[in-house]
């Protein structure tokens, strides 16, 4: 077991950690954290998003066990190894990490001098703080370039040959940042680089410096310098105005190492940028073997990514890589000790390695696979806790009984991840889409939720006009606290409107009508309610409407408030009022009454998808009620594929439940969603910042969502495909051919 100095201080023993033997690579991190200024240690430590790939870098490691051989003679090991032609003393080399100033003075000089050192290779950033002549002035060494490819390419043509005039001895071209992930570390801490340094390689073309900005001043940079056409072709364009071999670093799939030996690259590393660009892309340990697979051993694989120990290079060789590259320890070494530090790097690395080779020669990969936690990202409802009282915050955030199902809606999304495919021109991206004949901005919309002036006294006026501002649709509750004609007032918008059948169906019949006769588009009837599920803290608080507040829609009816009950008064008032009869006929009676189509809400079966279509309706929603009705069901993303299978595209399907990220959204469409609905973090927005809340939720599911089309190199919704993601369920299939 690893013991490390984060572990130390959580437990409060007071070691003093500059004293302390360093024994391990990864301790090197716990130095680092307390020397360096946090936006400068956030930006090297953190991943994108929820940061799941960040820590799956090293847990597929772990989940990787040796079949050790006996009684062999050991007594010689020979480490070295050529790579592109050149001898190295070890496969371990330097990967690029840019501005390695803002860690030590020494920078990318003192890197330099240790991997030659050490007989190894380093790689250079684009975005060193030292430049490539400054870094060749160090003295000799076998060095590479990384590369980022400029909007001006004469920039880029330009630099190429000052690496190769400085003696660089190949290009490894990073393919996966046609925009830079979405690294909430560095927006919190409005990263920039510090007023003293520079972009070296960049500070005689004006574009050394990056400006200020609201968020992430390297977001801004990248977005304003970084060509977003980038494509295969480049690769070849590349190759005919320099003779440095090519390296393609950021391929995670099969095809696309198919595709890069085409394009003449002459090597591939597997990467996922340090998780620092699209997260719940798989570790690039997992990656590795299809793509070494792919490659037909036509062109040498490396591996750059949660290596920290001597036994993950072994594991890596073993997999099939001819070499790997590290990081992070480079620069948490760089900033603890210099040179020294990165030498011991290095030298640890080294020893372990050799170690490793020496007790064991052979290696097997577990078929287990981790849950990961569910973690919630920006959208959580800590604010909203603050906000509201006990009673209407766990009203909106509880499930139903053991809430198993619930935490499920979150963990079953991680657990899918991305195939992304590279070098595509994604300089434009098309989220437009559209549903039930009207067209909207994107396939994100605003799920029912119910009774939201108990999260903010605007409540669905405030919903229905961020929506309406976002250019997609909301759908209105029944059980809302404004009537269908109230947000009507509020302006134009595409909105739908949700049902619950009361026993009394005149009811029924004249709420239906007044809801078209307000301009609504749509019916989304909830059919898997015929009784409330055992919400218990409902249960605990009593719950009930407030008293200053009604159901708007059945305010004149005598059907507008709930009485206090010695449980849930929802659930009393359900039992009262709801008809537990519906069937599949009542789908066909409401398009007697009604001209709106009817979109059945709450199926999560192939078997009721199939019976939905022949009752008529017009599109389904995958929905388990958020997780607060029957506890132990699919989560909504688990059921989707069979129930979209079911349809054989006769109808939409779309998904309502967990959506929570941008990511989440590309899944859902993967997996043939026509569009997601979301409901906590509308109200969870609501309660926080009223109105504005909910346009910032919008437009950050919008914007996360447009990076991971980016990402996946999907330029509309037509080209989300399932091979651009792979689930707990499937079975080895082929990749998809070229």
């Amino acid at each position: 077991m690893i013991v490390t100095l984060h572990l130390f201080r959580d437990l409060s023993i007071p070691i003093p950690i500059k004293k302390m033997e360093i024994t391990n690579v990864t301790e090197y991190e716990a130095i680092a954290k307390e020397k360096l200024p946090k936006m400068v240690y956030d930006y090297y430590a953190s991943g994108a998003e929820d940061q799941w790939t960040l820590q799956e870098n090293r847990n597929a490691f772990a989940r990787i066990l040796f079949r050790p051989r006996i009684l062999i003679d050991v007594s010689k090991i020979d480490m070295t190894t050529t790579v592109l032609g050149f001898k190295i003393s070890m496969p371990i080399m330097v990967a690029p990490t840019a501005m390695q100033k803002m860690a030590h003075p020494e920078g990318e000089y003192a890197t330099a001098r240790a991997a030659s050192a050490a007989g190894t290779i380093m790689t250079l950033s684009s975005w060193a703080t030292s430049s490539v002549e400054e870094v060749a002035s160090t003295g000799p060494g076998i060095r590479f370039f990384q590369l980022y490819v400029y909007k001006n390419r004469k920039v880029v043509e330009q630099l190429v040959r000052r690496a190769e005039k400085a003696g660089f001895k190949a290009i490894a071209l990073t393919v996966d940042t046609p925009r830079l992930g979405r690294r909430e570390s560095d927006i919190k801490n409005r990263f920039t680089l510090p007023p003293n340094l520079t972009l070296k390689n960049f500070e005689g073309l004006d574009l050394g410096k990056m400006d200020e900005a609201n968020d992430s001043g390297l977001a801004s940079y990248v977005a304003g310098q970084i060509d977003r056409t980038l494509s295969w072709k480049d690769v070849q364009w590349l190759q005919t105005i320099t003779s440095m071999p090519i390296l393609v670093k950021g391929v995670l799939t099969g095809e696309d190492a198919r595709i890069a030996i085409q394009a003449g690259a002459a090597g591939i590393i597997v990467s996922n940028h340090g998780a620092r660009q699209l997260d719940y892309v798989p570790a690039t340990i997992s990656a590795l073997e299809e793509v070494v697979k792919a490659t037909q051993g036509r062109v040498p694989v490396f591996l750059d990514g949660g290596v920290r120990r001597g036994t993950d290079v072994f594991k890596a060789l073993a997999l099939g890589a001819s070499g790997i590259f590290i990081g992070r320890p480079v620069v948490f070494s760089l900033a603890a000790e210099g040179e020294a530090g990165v030498r011991k790097v290095l030298q640890m690395l080294r020893d372990e390695f050799e170690l490793t080779m020496a007790l064991s020669l052979s290696v097997r990969s577990l078929a287990t696979t981790l849950s990961p936690s569910g973690k919630l990202h920006a959208i959580c409802p800590t604010i909203a806790k603050e906000k509201l009282p006990k009673m209407v915050y766990d009203y909106y955030a509880s499930g139903a009984e053991d809430q198993w199902t619930l935490q499920e809606n979150r963990n079953a999304f991680a657990r899918i991840l991305f195939r992304p495919r590279i070098l595509i021109d994604v300089s434009k991206i098309d989220m437009t889409t559209t549903i039930l004949g009207f067209k909207i901005s994107m396939p994100i919309m605003v799920a029912p939720t119910a009774m939201q002036k108990m999260a903010h006294p605007e409540g669905e006026y405030a919903t229905a006009r961020a929506a309406s501002a976002a250019g997609t649709i909301m759908t209105l509750s029944s059980w809302a606290t404004s009537s269908v004609e109230e947000v009507a007032s509020t302006g134009p918008g595409i909105r739908f409107f949700q049902l619950y059948v009361y026993k009394n169906r005149k009811v029924v019949e004249q709420l239906v009508r007044r809801a078209e006769r307000a301009g609504f588009k749509a019916i989304a009837l909830t059919v898997d309610t015929p009784r409330l599920g055992r919400r218990e803290s409902d249960i605990k608080n009593r719950f009930t409407l407030p008293p200053n507040l009604t159901l708007k829609n059945f305010e004149g009816l005598d059907l507008g408030k709930m009485d206090e009950a010695n449980d849930s008064g929802l659930a009393s008032y359900v039992a009262g009022q709801i008809d537990r009869t519906l069937s599949w006929k009542d789908v066909q009676w409401l398009q007697t009454i009604t001209s709106m189509p009817i979109l059945v809400k709450g199926v999560i079966t192939g078997e009721d998808a199939r019976i939905a279509i022949q009752a008529g309706a017009a599109g389904i929603i995958v929905s388990n009620h958020g997780a607060r009705q029957l506890d132990y069901v699919p989560a909504t993303i688990s059921a989707l594929e069979e129930v979209v299978k079911a349809t054989q595209g006769r109808i939409p399907v779309f998904l309502d439940g967990g959506v929570r990220r941008g990511t989440d959204v590309f899944k859902a469409l993967a997996l043939g969603a026509s569009g997601i609905f979301i409901g906590r973090p509308v109200v969870f927005s609501l309660a926080a910042e009223g109105e504005a809340g909910v346009r910032k939720v919008l437009q950050m599911l919008r914007d996360e969502f447009e990076l991971t089309m980016a990402l996946s190199g999907c330029r509309s919704l037509k080209e989300i495909t399932r091979n651009h993601i792979t689930t707990e369920w499937d079975t080895p299939r082929p990749s998809a051919r070229l």
